[in-house]
């Protein structure tokens, strides 16, 4: 069986922040003896995760000895409007761990941008903050379209996988390894006591709740009442943003002050919310 994390041609490995992608950036080392020179490995920040997973990239970065480009979403500037359609520019920026925004600005920009706020019908936000943004600077450096792009979607996870694994989308060729390879939460949580450092954020088996953006709008009711319970601050910079555009990002669980409400000040409503997190593209 040839190893799916043995790079063959010009890569890029989308890099979350998450102890999945982690552990897929150590397989991809660990079976080409260091990572390759045509091999890229991107961490798009959003401004909204939370401050322990920027400490695990810069710590990953450091104990595997692997360059890792940080990215954030510039702005956007019209081009032409030819009166039916709009066409814009889009920017990207080179960051660092001691530069990378840390209250949203990225997000809050192209929230600004788009003079809306994203739903989950409508999930623009993990596309342009990311997925774009990497292709952006890809493009820049001179990487041509499509380039295969490592994911990390499990084997246990087919569902998310298939919908992505072996598709040309948005200028990546997504190749999912650790799917090919079946690796589950398990073997995730597994790798990751078998390490010297980790992820300071709670591992639930198996899941960080406390993933990607820290209270993102697909995430399940449940988890972001937990959250919000413990760190009730956190709900602060969602509700402003809801404020700021007169409008919310779910409108069929209510908005973020409603949460907070309900994690802080009435408890007893709490174990009446509790649904599943939509997937998004983020990966773990």
């Amino acid at each position: 069986m040839n190893n799916p994390y043995k790079i063959k041609e010009p890569t890029v490995i989308s890099f979350s922040g998450g102890r999945t992608s982690a552990m897929m950036l150590y397989k991809v080392i660990e079976a080409n003896d260091g990572l390759p020179s045509d091999c890229h490995v991107l961490f798009a920040n959003t401004g909204k995760e939370m401050p322990q997973t920027l400490d695990f990239v810069q710590r990953c970065s450091g104990e595997w000895n692997v360059p890792i480009t940080w990215l954030e979403y510039g702005h956007r500037t019209l081009r032409e409007d030819d009166g039916e359609k709009p066409k814009y520019d889009y920017s990207f920026k080179v960051v660092d761990y001691k530069s990378a925004s840390r209250n949203g600005e990225p997000f809050l920009q192209l929230m600004r941008d788009v003079d809306g706020l994203p739903n989950a019908l409508a999930r623009w936000c993990s596309g342009q903050l990311k997925a774009r943004t990497m292709m952006r600077y890809l493009k820049s450096i001179g990487a041509e379209s499509p380039i295969t792009s490592f994911i990390g979607l499990r084997g246990d996870e087919p569902r998310r996988a298939a919908k992505l694994h072996g598709k040309v989308s948005d200028g990546q060729d997504i190749f999912c390894p650790m799917f090919v390879a079946k690796e589950t939460k398990e073997t995730v949580s597994a790798f990751w006591k078998s390490q010297s450092f980790d992820l300071e954020l709670p591992n639930n088996n198996g899941v960080t709740d406390w993933g990607n953006c820290d209270l993102c709008f697909l995430k399940g009711q449940g988890k972001k009442l937990s959250i919000i319970r413990e760190r009730p601050e956190l709900a602060d910079w969602w509700i402003q943003v809801e404020k700021e555009h007169a409008d919310v990002f779910d409108r069929t669980k209510g908005s973020y002050s409603d949460l907070k409400y309900i994690a802080t000040d009435s408890p007893s409503l709490f174990e009446f919310q509790d649904d599943h997190t939509i997937p998004c593209f983020c990966g773990d």
